[in-house]
């Protein structure tokens, strides 16, 4: 199994896009990386500055150069990080999404209908992106 980085620089890195071959490789080593209990990871929390995550709250769904379009509505929702653990923070995040990514041929819709996969397929790929829960962290200001 590939250790995964702990409160490292590289997760606030943007990811560079990756062919579907070589992000389907990437693929098998986030789902041989994902701990026992873990629901997301994303390439670069194993060190691997490539546009690919793993969510698995429900039947794993690998992501290759994703990106969100159609998002709607927010929620105050607690989340947590395989990259900081122990921690834990109130993030703003939508309730529904549409995610469009290179290997799958049709856009993927994730709503509050399960809350809790639609919010970490938006926290893996913000990993992608560069950001962490602690960017999105939820104020009184929002």
């Amino acid at each position: 199994m590939t250790r995964i980085l702990l409160d490292n620089d590289i997760i606030s890195l943007p990811c560079e896009k990756v062919s579907i071959e070589e992000g389907e490789k990437i693929a098998q080593i986030l789902a041989e990386s994902l701990p026992d209990g873990g629901i997301g990871i994303a390439a670069n929390q194993i060190g691997i500055q490539k546009r690919v995550c793993l969510v698995a709250v429900k039947d794993p769904v690998v992501f290759i150069n994703p990106r969100i379009v159609a998002p709607d509505g927010f929620v105050v929702f607690p989340e947590g990080c395989l990259s900081f653990p122990g921690k834990q923070v109130l993030t703003k995040r939508y309730t529904s999404i549409t995610v469009v990514a290179d290997n799958h041929q049709h856009p993927l819709l994730y709503t509050d209908k399960n809350l809790l996969e639609c919010v970490c397929v938006q926290h893996e790929i913000d990993h992608l992106d560069g950001i962490t829960m602690f960017d999105r962290e939820f104020t009184a200001e929002d």
